[in-house]
């Protein structure tokens, strides 16, 4: 099933492109909410309560985007499973009551003013729960090792580059009524975070571990926040990792995960499982994450080790400062080809936001970064 649905999703979203950027938005402004092109990013701002915030989505985003039934179809016939959706939905259906009341109704929202189909956006914002493919790398450099005398988060996102899949990447900045500004850097139409920071400098980013590879043996917990909704979450309730890693503890947890997270003082890697949070301080100033738990509670030997992480150790053992150009170097070091559709650096304390779009041919570690001032667009 992850498998499959991991192909699913990302022929659901292969859209063509429109002109400006290769990207398939447009400029515009409904109710409160704007897209804009920020350095050539696409950029959407939204504001309000979540129905709110789910019509300026619906309206800017999915009133603009091809429909993407027929791409779904033609995927499922490829792959001899005609009416599979059928059976993908009904799983994604068996989470949404674990949605956050507020996500429901902005999703649903979303639905009523794009007129997409909701179950593909309930399946949208499970997918990391149901499926497999991401194999991501991050490097959090705590500020002693840091040429900016502030920590330095970089990450890159890597996942199948299908057709299309570069051009949906886009950076939501959310103003939700009652809760904390945040950016999600994502690919539409995830409303989850896979990606993220906050007003307050809290930075978050997804690293996929599967449920074989820890050590705690867990097993899929059908009661839990999918993943990406409860990062989410963090973002828009906390401020501190120590208030991220408390929010966590007290959610059920549908699978295994990794998140890095770093704020305006200093970064962290959290193992997580339905069972157990582990966390991981810096080495030498510096702490690393791929695809695999590394804590003595949780981590299981594999059979090859992880090269990307091999590579980033000697890093992490050197003395040597590092700056925002420098944390892009070695991200590029561990990129995978075409398959790393983004690579980003966040400098927390600042509210500063670089960026690099990949193009589904090369690497987006290959591209220039856009540095994006987040505390312009939160005012």
């Amino acid at each position: 099933m992850r498998g499959i649905s991991a192909i699913f999703f990302l022929c659901l979203i292969s859209l063509s492109a429109s002109a400006q950027t290769g990207s398939v938005f447009k400029e515009g402004k409904h109710a409160g909410g704007e897209l804009k092109f920020v350095s050539g990013v696409p950029v959407l701002i939204v504001r309000g309560k979540p129905a709110e915030i789910g019509e300026q989505i619906g309206t800017l985003v999915g009133k603009h985007s091809p429909d993407p039934r027929p791409v779904l179809d033609d995927f499922l016939k490829a792959v001899n499973l005609e009416n599979g959706f059928d059976a993908l939905k009904l799983v994604a259906r068996n989470l949404k009551p674990n949605f956050p009341a507020d996500y429901r109704t902005e999703i649903d929202q979303i639905a009523k003013t794009s007129g997409y189909d909701p179950d593909l956006l309930w399946f949208a914002n499970t997918v990391y729960d149901l499926s497999s493919g991401m194999g991501c790398s991050t490097l959090l450099v705590e500020t002693p090792r840091s040429k900016t005398n502030a920590p330095i988060f970089g990450r890159n996102f890597d996942w199948v580059a299908s057709k299309g899949l570069p051009e949906q990447a886009i950076v939501v900045v959310f103003q939700p009524t009652g809760k904390f500004a945040f950016a999600s850097i994502t690919l539409a139409p995830i409303t989850g975070v896979i990606s993220g920071t906050n007003e307050h400098g809290l930075s978050c980013t997804i690293n996929e571990i599967h449920l074989k590879q820890s050590k705690d043996k867990s097993k899929f917990n059908w009661d839990g926040v999918p993943t990406l909704l409860a990062f989410r979450r963090v973002l828009e309730e906390c401020r501190t990792v120590a208030e991220a890693e408390k929010l966590l503890r007290s959610l059920k947890r549908t699978t295994t995960s990794s998140l890095s997270i770093c704020d305006a003082k200093g970064g962290a890697v959290f193992e997580i499982t339905p069972k157990t949070i582990e966390v991981r301080t810096p080495t030498n100033d510096v702490t690393l994450c791929t695809n695999h738990f590394c804590s003595e509670s949780l981590g299981v030997p594999e059979k090859k080790a992880c090269d990307r992480l091999e590579k980033l150790i000697k890093t992490q053992k050197a003395d040597d400062k590092l700056g925002v150009d420098d944390v892009f170097a070695e991200l590029d070091a561990v990129s995978q080809g075409k398959q790393t559709l983004q690579s980003m650096v966040f400098e927390p304390a600042k509210g500063l936001l670089h960026l690099k779009l990949g193009d589904g041919k090369t690497s987006a570690t290959k591209a220039k970064a856009a540095s994006i001032d987040l505390t312009a667009l939160w005012k």
